[in-house]
């Protein structure tokens, strides 16, 4: 499978039960790429599962095995994952996404970031070059055609792949058609960039290296200070230059340079034209609900070098009124936003024993999405099983949005008790004398 590698690569196998995933030898710790754990012991078994490092009911990381099989800088690691209570199937995740979904773009960075490290090239790569075809201003199609330029399907890339064909160019019969001469070095070519506006330096463009061809194109051309402001109708030239060729390749039409020009010129003009937008003003909205019922705010704080996530919530009456507080600590997870929705978890477990309050509030909007759409962040999919049977017990569960000023009480409380170097676990109606007093409290 020629994708192996890139999945490979970026994979993560996420612990529910730990019954499938082999300690030593899956890539489950969460470090970027994920790896298998490491072991301290002189001797282990090979095929040991995950779940042989947990204890108890409901279950928890047996730290004395820990201690005794795994290398202290992984321990912290592991600790920050939590265990599904459910002996439900381990599952896969994708490590270069917040959500743990692979996506297209994601994909592409790994492989040429990560998979080309160590490729050498005769000439510079124009991978670079080509990224900032996303940025010019053109249809989507001639981004992605100038993104893609570089695979074109040319009789020398043909060859190169092993499929049989003449190594002619189509339209002035050279020995062989490359890309670079497809585009600048074929006479139909050279007669179209010496009609169009595009300065042509006869000992600058064009040239025989594609590389130097595209950059300047994008950046040499006319000294531009800001290349994204550039309305040359250069791409749409390159467009037509490949479609003439494919005309002539496959029905036999030749197209005159000048008119090619032309057409490209006042292709560009309309695309402009249509996608001209005039300055409104647009008035700053306030998007928070006004509080007619009880409400929950619930906050999450975490720091990659602190021992501790810290998780704060405030239950308010319909007035405004702070009905009680809590904080608690639990040992770092993986992600900040991992402990926005453990906070969240613990406030529901919360109200379901204290009072009848079925609205939440949060200054996380990622929070939101992944408990309208959980099949999308398989990220976080031990905590949202979670999350949704308690759910099920609410008779009427609802999440809002708030900004962040709304917030302050629960996010100080989370900030306080991250900051202890002990577990702490708090619920009151007031803030005790040991505690920074948190600000509209």
């Amino acid at each position: 499978m020629a994708a192996k590698e890139l999945i490979l690569t970026g994979i993560r196998q996420k612990v529910h039960s730990g019954n499938e995933i082999r300690a030593w030898e899956d890539p489950w710790i969460p470090t970027i790429p994920s790896r298998p754990a490491r072991t301290c012991a002189p001797v282990v078994h090979p095929l040991m599962a995950v779940s042989e490092l947990m204890t108890g009911n409901p279950r928890c990381w047996d730290a004395q095995k820990l201690e005794q099989y795994v290398q202290r800088e992984d321990i912290e690691l592991k600790t920050s994952l939590a265990i599904s209570q459910e002996f439900s199937r381990d599952e896969y995740c994708w490590s270069y996404t917040k959500n743990g979904m692979y996506t297209v773009k994601s994909g592409y960075w790994v492989a040429t970031n990560l998979l080309r490290e160590h490729t050498s090239e005769p000439e510079p790569s124009i991978l670079k070059l080509q990224a900032f075809a996303w940025k010019i201003k053109a249809p989507p199609k001639i981004k992605h055609f100038i993104a893609i330029s570089g695979q074109l399907a040319v009789t020398s890339n043909l060859n190169h792949r092993h499929m049989r064909c003449d190594n002619h160019c189509p339209r002035c019969g050279a020995e062989d058609e490359t890309i670079n001469h497809a585009l600048f070095e074929c006479p139909p070519s050279i007669q179209t960039w010496a009609h169009a506006a595009t300065l042509t330096p006869p000992t600058t463009f064009p040239s025989a290296s594609h590389f130097s061809n595209i950059d300047y194109l994008f950046w040499r051309k006319n000294d531009i200070e800001d290349p994204e402001l550039d309305k040359d109708p250069y791409p749409w030239i390159l467009w037509f230059i490949w479609k003439g060729r494919n005309e002539k390749l496959f029905r036999g039409i030749d197209r005159d340079p000048l008119e090619t020009v032309r057409h490209a010129e006042s292709e560009c003009h309309v695309w402009f034209a249509a996608n001209r937008k005039d300055e409104v003003v647009v008035l700053p909205v306030d998007t928070t609900p006004p509080l007619q019922t009880e409400i929950c705010l619930i906050d999450g704080s975490w720091t990659h070098n602190a021992f501790f996530s810290g998780y704060g919530w405030t239950w308010k009456n319909k007035d405004g009124g702070i009905q009680l507080l809590g904080a608690r600590n639990k040992p770092r997870r993986i992600s900040a936003l991992h402990s926005e929705l453990e906070a969240l978890i613990w406030a529901m477990e919360c109200m379901l024993q204290l009072s009848t309050c079925q609205l939440f509030g949060t200054d996380c909007k990622d929070l939101i999405s992944m408990i309208e759409d959980p099949g999308s962040w398989p990220n976080f999919s031990t905590e949202l099983k979670e999350l949704l049977k308690l759910k099920s017990r609410f008779s009427e569960f609802s999440i809002v949005y708030i900004s962040r000023s709304e917030n302050v009480s629960s996010d100080s409380l989370a900030k306080i008790v991250r900051s202890f170097h002990r577990n702490l676990y708090y619920i009151g109606c007031y803030i005790p004398v040991w505690f920074h007093r948190p600000p509209q409290v």
